[in-house]
């Protein structure tokens, strides 16, 4: 009985330290993700969220000026 010669299909020798010599980077992110697909409804209570925080610190800047 003889056995056939077969060749190697695979192998992932050294793959790893060729990844690792420059470093895996992860990919740059945006500061500000888009608001695009996210629930309307928590859009719009974000809307009011901002502009109430907004005027509240443009009052306190107000007052603070008064004062000054």
């Amino acid at each position: 009985m003889y056995t056939l010669d077969l060749s190697k299909n695979h192998t992932n020798h050294n793959q790893i330290s060729k990844a690792h010599r420059n470093g895996i980077k992860k990919p740059v992110r945006q500061r500000y993700p888009s608001q695009r697909g996210v629930d309307s409804k928590f859009l719009r209570n974000q809307r009011y969220a901002k502009k109430g925080s907004r005027l509240a610190y443009l009052k306190s800047k107000r007052q603070a000026a008064k004062s000054a």
